[in-house]
């Protein structure tokens, strides 16, 4: 068992020093590739992120000023904005 696993590590491994420097110079650069595509992608989320925020307050804004205000009276005011007449509507 310790035999089979001895030549699969050395099977493994059967690759040329004088390539190493090479092969980690490559690696290197298939590594700093990817950081940067990363960067790129994380800098488009934060865009959009960004430009989502901006329309939804926007929107909102739009939205808030095209609802009237709501009549506040001393007396009447309290009635008005009571969560039964805001769902149901003010009954008789």
């Amino acid at each position: 068992m310790i035999d089979d696993m001895l030549q699969r590590l050395q099977a493994r491994d059967e690759g040329r020093l004088d390539q190493l420097e090479q092969d980690i110079w490559e690696r290197e650069r298939i590594l700093r590739a990817a950081a940067a595509a990363n960067r790129r992608l994380i800098s488009c989320q934060g865009l959009v992120l960004s430009l989502a925020v901006v329309l939804s307050a926007v929107g909102g804004a739009s939205v808030a000023r095209a609802v009237p205000p709501p009549v506040t009276d001393w007396f009447d005011g309290a009635v008005q904005s009571a969560p039964a007449t805001l769902l149901f509507g003010a009954e008789p």
